[in-house]
């Protein structure tokens, strides 16, 4: 059983949380299947450090060979 105790500060991002995804309810009628998928990728916390990980070997030229990759 959780026993965490409910604080202002849990209230308060609970809140927050909530009139996001009410924002992204509205807005996801009006956005196109790219823009769609491009905010999943945003959401998807393992891609997005995949992806800072590989722009921080890219800014210190740790490259792979793309004959190696293939």
């Amino acid at each position: 059983m959780n026993t965490a105790m409910v604080t202002k500060t849990n209230i308060k991002a609970f809140e927050e949380a909530r009139n996001a995804v009410i924002k992204l309810e509205t807005l996801s009628r009006l956005l196109s299947p790219a823009d769609l998928e491009t905010l999943e990728i945003f959401l998807d916390k393992k891609t997005i450090n995949l992806l800072a990980k590989s722009f921080k070997e890219a800014d210190s030229k740790k490259f792979e060979p793309i004959e190696k990759i293939i």
